[in-house]
């Protein structure tokens, strides 16, 4: 059996665009809820998004947090 991984890749700078860490956290979530095996990579400016207070005080921020804690249990990696 070959066993695969989704790999969700982003160097998005967080200040500046949520919406790629929204979908890799949100389709990491989806895929890991299916047993599938998933990760978050985050590279260049992107892991400033490993703190929250680096992501801006509007509802997009506030959509990438909740998604960010909700995913603080889940059965999936986030590597830097």
């Amino acid at each position: 059996m070959t066993q695969r991984k989704l790999v969700f890749f982003t160097t998005a700078d967080p200040r500046a665009d949520t919406g790629p860490f929204f979908r890799a956290y949100h389709f990491a979530n989806v895929a890991s809820k299916q047993g599938i095996e998933a990760e978050v990579r985050l590279a260049g400016s992107a892991v400033e998004v490993a703190n929250l207070d680096v992501l801006p005080n509007t509802e997009a921020g506030d959509e990438i947090r909740n998604k960010i804690r909700e995913s603080i249990d889940a059965p999936f990696d986030v590597t830097f």
